[in-house]
């Protein structure tokens, strides 16, 4: 008897793995036939999985929009901030349901039909004019109104990860993701390039992180004080009469351009002068600002301090940059020779 218990026991166990064997065989055959409306297929459910488990642990999240293309994305509406280690809780909730071989059914009812026996459904139902509905059903887990094409097993999908997150706009996100051989192997590079950025930084992997905080720290430590001296220095720059009018001119290399920006245009406006500075640590930055009762075309003069160089702005105030330094001996006979042209100047 119990021979034949365990013959019995033997043939299921042979039965169920070969029809495994079919069905995976069976796949295989549609993936060779149609390979794009496979990864289709596997985007669009594992975007179901995928928004099911972000909003598993982001509650009260919503989505607004899909695109299945060449970027795999959907647009949420969430009040909060998105935080990665709560992403990664996400991913990690998705590949277990991935893993997990569920089955995905489709199951169409009516509208008052679906409502019932789904409470947790997913579905828009102003968007819906026909009395059926098309429910997509990851077992136990995901239930969302969708006449898309899915997989028939969540095994299929092989493998999930989120590659971006961006704001745009208050309490809106776009996610983007990846499925299966892609998702695989940008985590293997992204993997990759951990490791690359801890070695240049000397570094261990654990340490990454902090690591990167601290130099963002001392970046902006750093970059504040390059403005303070910037301001000490603009305070202590002295005219120089230039054909009658009154010219605020230095090479301040190694000042903050966006001080030097806006210093310029106050300096121009409270002293009524023409202002030229010039950064050039690596490049050559030149910014021109003009006086009101000047009636200076800036984005003429910056081409004529240097011509070569690529800019524009208005003709109160103009900048250009280039790979050519200025020689400020020159810049200075320039802007001489510039003045001089007829109706260049206007008496205040």
């Amino acid at each position: 008897m119990n021979s034949e218990n365990e013959r019995k026991n033997k043939n299921e166990i042979w039965s169920k793995t070969k029809n495994k064997e079919r069905e995976k065989e069976k796949e295989e055959e549609e993936k060779k036939k149609n390979p794009k409306s496979g990864i289709k297929s596997k985007a669009h459910t594992g975007e179901h999985i995928l928004f099911r488990a972000l909003s598993t642990v982001f509650e009260g999240m919503s989505v607004k929009k899909v695109e299945l293309d060449k970027r795999n994305y959907f647009l949420i509406h969430y009040e909060k901030d998105m935080d990665w280690d709560d992403i990664l809780k996400a991913e990690r909730l998705a590949n277990r349901i991935i893993s997990e071989e569920r089955p995905v059914k489709q199951i169409t009812g009516s509208k008052k039909d679906v409502a019932e026996q789904f409470p947790q459904l997913r579905v828009r139902w102003d968007r819906i004019k026909d009395e059926t509905v098309t429910v997509v059903e990851v077992e136990d887990f995901d239930w969302a109104a969708c006449v898309g094409e899915h997989v028939s097993n969540t095994r299929e999908i092989e493998y999930i990860m989120v590659t971006r997150v961006t704001s745009v706009g208050k309490g809106y996100y776009e996610v983007e993701f990846e499925v299966a051989e892609r998702a695989k192997n940008l985590a293997l590079e992204r993997a990759h390039l951990a490791r690359k950025a801890a070695s240049v930084l000397r570094t261990s992997f654990d340490e990454l992180i902090q690591t990167v905080k601290n130099l963002k720290e001392t970046q902006e430590h750093l970059t504040e004080s390059v403005r303070a001296l910037t301001q000490t220095v603009m305070s202590k720059v002295a005219p120089e009469d230039i054909e009658g009018v009154s010219v605020y001119i230095e090479d301040v290399s190694g000042a903050d351009r966006r001080t030097l920006r806006k210093a310029a245009s106050k300096l121009a406006g409270e002293k009524d002068s023409l202002v030229v500075f010039v950064e050039q640590v690596e490049d050559a930055f030149l910014v021109a600002a003009r006086g009101p009762s000047l009636v200076i075309d800036c984005t003429a003069l910056v081409k004529v301090i240097l011509p070569e160089g690529k800019g524009g702005g208005k003709p109160e105030y103009a900048l250009a940059s280039s790979s050519t330094k200025v020689d400020l001996k020159e810049a200075k006979e320039r802007i001489r020779q510039f003045l001089r042209k007829p109706k260049q100047i206007t008496e205040s």
